[in-house]
């Protein structure tokens, strides 16, 4: 589905819901031809012909937003510096993935991957895990892409992943917020390197910029004239501290990572995957360390942690 900002600016949805292993994509079909993530699957990018985009700019490398990258086989791929390493290497892609934590969250070591525990769509080229992919260059933040009659800014907005980039075009007053998604769920910061005060102030740089329209990965378009785009971004950071404050309120006496989510202040636990269960326990992980640094909480006997 092809969605119209403006003359040269459009929204590519997958045909399906915009929900892992898709995600959208902004396409700017101006003098040079460029798309923002390569997720919303082959059929999405059937009506553009993605053999004739000149520039491919990366949010993240997160599979729902790459998994389709070798559709666009004449692009220059340019991709966040800070992540640039996991396209070639699979030991830093997995390093940043979390997983040494695995057996200490979840209690016993990892024996499936997590392609072995899904079923990608028909449209969908590849399984999740490491792609090799040869990228033509890095972004960089304040980077800009004149194409035309539209200029691009990237912005480093990380806390979602160590790299994670927005684009904004002022002229239009468009910004693409990739995973900064305004989830009615909160934000998602379960990696290595993610990271919940630099995922504050992302989301902060994106209120002070104030965009007209807010086109995120994975929800719909938002328009300053009929949502409060501030107020959703204050109350989608604003959902993760209040998970915070539980965590906190539990702590009168001393509680492992396990015990904490078992209280499902990340969801249903019980109904999660392991996959799902695992980014859980990292993200209570995220806070206890946030919590800790500030001196609300500290750690007993490595695995304990109670009000300071």
């Amino acid at each position: 589905m092809i969605l119209d900002l403006t003359r040269e600016v459009k929204v590519i949805r997958p045909e399906a819901k915009s929900v892992f292993p898709y995600s959208n994509s902004l396409f700017i079909d101006d003098d040079v031809r460029l798309m923002i993530d390569a997720g919303a699957g082959g059929r999405a990018y059937e009506p553009i012909d993605p053999e004739s985009i000149d520039i491919l700019l990366v949010t993240h490398n997160h599979f729902d937003h790459v998994n389709g990258i070798s559709f666009f086989t004449n692009a220059q791929i340019k991709v966040g510096k800070e992540e640039a390493l996991g396209y070639s290497s699979p030991e830093a892609y997995s390093a940043w993935a979390g997983f040494r934590h695995w057996e200490k969250l979840m209690g016993r070591t990892k024996v499936e991957r997590f392609y072995q525990t899904v079923t990608m769509p028909e449209d969908v080229p590849v399984k999740p895990g490491f792609q090799d992919v040869k990228i033509s260059g890095v972004l960089n933040n304040n980077d800009v892409f004149d194409v035309g009659k539209t200029k691009i800014y990237a912005l480093h907005t990380p806390g979602h992943s160590h790299g994670h980039y927005a684009f904004y075009l002022e002229k239009e007053g468009i910004l693409f917020s990739g995973d900064l998604d305004l989830s009615p769920r909160g934000p998602w910061y379960a990696g290595e390197f993610s990271n919940f005060d630099d995922l504050v102030q992302s989301v902060e740089k994106i209120i002070e910029i104030d965009p007209r329209i807010l086109v995120t990965s994975h929800r719909r378009v938002f328009d300053r004239d009929k949502d409060d785009i501030v107020k959703l971004l204050q109350d989608f950071i604003g959902i993760a501290l209040e998970k915070e404050e539980k965590i906190y309120d539990l702590l009168t006496e001393p509680r492992t990572i396990e015990d904490i989510a078992k209280h499902n202040i990340m969801g249903d636990i019980s109904s999660k995957s392991a996959y799902a269960q695992f980014w859980d326990k990292m993200m209570i992980m995220k806070h206890l360390q946030r919590l800790e640094k500030h001196k609300r909480i500290t750690r007993i006997d490595e695995d304990y942690y109670v009000q300071a």
